[in-house]
């Protein structure tokens, strides 16, 4: 049996706060799920203010209001992102600088949750999340088989990361999002980041997180994001590049799978 024959795994990212590098890591890890053979989906689901497609630098981000009003099928709401000698992923997004989706709510969110776990023929689809705690991104939080919260070293973007976590818990019952840690000078400077994470939530929320990885600050993201295109093609050697790679062997790539085979539900 093959993926396809399957749900689509749903991968969201999110973020107590804005700045934490959260769609950068969502077509990052796109690519790498893309590149070891998946049939990978993006959904940008920042409903107010859609970015991904201008990150990528395409004039067309796909239809997502046309999807969820029901004038357009899933396949044709869809804009394909390729960039040689890398396999493709598709984008699910509103268009941006338009607003289009500003007033969406949780049962929007709802709706989008049922759409994105009925995409026939992708292995995994990945949700970009809102920033912040908002009912539509925690409704999406809630809805994905694997939850990542983005953290960097910054204590604000940590208070924050609790919160989406407190709020996550409540939501579901109790799952906990995994943490990864943005940003990070190196290997130490992000352990004691999610630790200090994963100490609080453990404290107060009754929870053990687990920490998923790190992605190092690097120069390079800033200059890929300028030039509007993917870091692995600009800088196939840069570090982020490697720790994007582990990211997803992490949760499963290729298998269906989080860390151990299970599930972060």
């Amino acid at each position: 049996m093959t993926l396809k024959s399957l749900a689509p795994r749903l991968t969201a990212i999110g973020s107590g706060k804005g700045g934490t590098g959260k769609t950068f890591v969502a077509v990052a890890l796109a690519q790498a799920f893309a590149d070891l053979g998946e049939s990978v989906l993006v959904c940008d689901a920042d409903l107010g203010l859609a970015n991904t497609a201008v990150q990528l630098g395409l004039a067309n981000g796909g239809d997502l209001p046309g999807l969820l009003a029901g004038r357009i099928a899933l396949a044709d709401a869809v804009a394909h992102v390729a960039i040689a000698p890398h396999a493709g992923f598709d984008l699910l997004s509103a268009p941006a600088g338009t607003g289009a989706l500003a007033d969406a709510d949780g049962e929007t969110a709802e709706r989008l949750a049922a759409l994105l776990k009925r995409a026939a023929g992708y292995d995994r689809v990945l949700i970009d999340l809102g920033a912040g705690v908002g009912a539509a991104a925690m409704t999406l939080a809630a809805h994905a088989d694997d939850t990542l919260v983005l953290a960097t070293p910054d204590p604000a973007s940590l208070t924050d990361a609790y919160a989406f976590a407190k709020l996550m818990l409540k939501r579901t019952g109790g799952r906990a999002p995994a943490i990864v840690v943005n940003m990070a000078a190196g290997a130490s400077e992000a352990k004691r980041t999610a630790d200090t994470f994963i100490r609080s939530a453990q404290i107060f929320l009754k929870t053990v997180p687990t920490y998923l990885g790190f992605v190092p600050t690097d120069a390079r993201v800033v200059e890929a994001v300028r030039r509007q295109t993917m870091l692995c093609a600009l800088y196939p050697q840069s570090s982020a590049v490697a720790a994007i790679a582990a990211l997803a062997g992490q949760l499963g790539g290729k298998t269906g799978g989080s860390p151990g085979g299970q599930s972060l539900r």
